[in-house]
């Protein structure tokens, strides 16, 4: 019986609609033995084992993994993040690659909102205000008026947007492919973006093109006063330029979720004032979780079954005559 190796912490012990999907279809399913946590690259090559397919979280999936494991044929994310895969090399190794499009975008939408409320109204200095005993009052910042930028706007950024421009925002957005579907989107270049936003919020993929694009020129270019939030990757932030931005208050506040480094043990941003933090929790909520486990389990069944889902598969365009 072909096996499925279940390493995504949030699917981590669980059974659902993700494990009756595999079972159905003839997999086994197996965990890490020692429980969730973020596996190195000698503990993902312990754990493999048989396995055929993973339900993959962020452990570093490299050549030397795909070299070791010919077996593999299938790697499936929760979620649309895959920086943590050497894409080439899984393609050389006819491994697929899964995401799940579609699946969390409204929970990450939910999430950023939460965090741009957060850091425009005070919502953590506030709390610790009255819980201290205090009651003196830090006055928000509003939303309504403001200019959103939007860094990346794909299905996430929309959602975002049609969140902000309920709660009468302007928004401004940067693509590199732009798709003005929502009314109300004005497009501008990546510098027009930052020089623009009194609140920002970062939506791109963790590429060798955007790592640390967040850094000291870019919040140069930035209104004094601006806040960011960060729910993509944390890698798109230089976060001692953050850190030192905070500190001097060009940027206001910051609202983040996700770290160059998780957890974000010795980051400068632990120390900088100002900042409400999340423990990327962004895409996670009791609807995304159970979407996303189960088109992953699904991923792989279409393909161990001969079907292609093109569309969820990242290499796609690579793999050529890919059989399981």
């Amino acid at each position: 019986m072909p096996e499925v190796l279940v390493i995504a912490n949030v699917l981590h012990q669980k059974e659902g609609p993700f494990s009756e999907a595999l079972r159905a279809a003839g997999f086994s399913i197996r965990f890490p033995k020692d429980g969730y946590r973020q596996l190195t690259e000698p503990e993902l090559a312990a754990e493999l084992g048989d396995a055929v397919a993973t339900i993959a979280g962020s452990e570093p999936y490299t050549p030397a993994i795909f070299a070791a494991n010919p077996q593999l044929r299938a790697l499936a994310r929760t979620g649309v993040g895959h920086d943590s895969i050497d894409i080439p090399a899984a393609t050389k190794s006819n491994v697929a690659v899964c995401i799940t499009p579609g699946s969390n975008h409204d929970a990450v939408a939910e999430q950023t909102f939460a965090l741009l409320l957060a850091v425009g109204r005070h919502v953590i200095a506030n709390h610790q205000m009255v819980a201290g005993g205090g009651f003196k009052r830090a006055i928000p910042f509003p939303m309504r008026g403001r200019i959103l930028g939007l860094i990346g706007c794909g299905r996430i950024g929309k959602a975002v947007a049609k969140r902000a421009i309920a709660f009468g925002m302007k928004v401004m957005a940067f693509d590199p492919t732009p798709s003005p579907e929502v009314p109300g989107i004005e497009y501008g270049n990546f510098d027009e973006v930052l020089a623009s936003a009194d609140y920002l919020s970062l939506h791109a993929p963790m590429i060798p093109a955007t790592r640390k694009m967040i850094d000291a020129a870019a919040i140069a270019k930035m209104k004094s006063g601006v806040r960011i939030v960060n729910t993509a990757r944390g890698g798109l932030i230089d976060e001692v330029a953050l850190a030192a931005a905070l500190r001097s208050g060009h940027v206001a506040a910051a609202g983040l979720d996700v770290f160059e480094n998780e957890p974000p043990v010795g980051s400068p941003m632990l120390e900088a004032p100002n900042v409400t933090f999340a423990p990327h929790v962004a895409g996670l909520d009791s609807d995304s979780v159970v979407a996303m486990g189960l088109m992953a389990a699904q991923n792989i069944v279409e393909l161990y079954q001969g079907r292609f889902p093109a569309e969820r598969i990242v290499n796609a365009a690579d793999l050529g005559d890919y059989r399981w």
